[in-house]
């Protein structure tokens, strides 16, 4: 009976449905990404996770996930839990401060809102790297990605 409600909850996940637990969080999650340095209520908290390096920073993440700040900020923290089969990934997220759902940039590229990488990834010259920003994730394991934003 465990595996097929693991089983369940996989496929939800993947779908983009979360399966939550009695406590709010969700079931059987593998990953928490902490937000930190989140400094308004303002929009939403958007987690792309990517899983190979041709989409790396695209639109063409593997799954998504968005909270909304307001009510889950508790001090400058955001946190948020995904269920992902095993591999590699690696992570954008940002705070949609306007909420359209899109992180704003400047002209060269650089974001203008609020965002973030996997491992906390700081790019001193050029784009991240998806090996930069890569971590496994494993079934049963809980992974956590501690992120600032900037």
């Amino acid at each position: 009976m465990k595996h097929i409600v693991t089983t369940v909850a996989l496929l939800l996940s993947l779908t983009g449905f979360n399966v939550l637990a009695a406590d709010g969080t969700e079931a059987g999650a593998n990953l928490r990404v902490v937000a930190t340095n989140v400094k308004s209520d303002k929009g939403r908290l958007f987690v792309w996770v990517y899983d190979k390096k041709d989409d790396w920073l695209s639109d063409r993440y593997r799954t998504q996930k968005s909270v909304v700040i307001a009510g889950n900020r508790v001090n400058d923290t955001v946190t948020v839990e995904l269920l992902l089969p095993e591999g590699e990934y690696a992570l954008s997220i940002f705070q949609d401060e306007n909420d359209n759902g899109k992180l704003e940039s400047n002209f060269i590229g650089l974001p203008k809102e609020p965002a973030g990488l996997s491992n906390n990834l700081r790019p001193k010259f050029g784009p991240p790297k998806f090996k930069n920003a890569a971590f496994a994730v494993t079934v049963g394991a809980l992974v956590e990605q501690k992120i600032a934003l900037n």
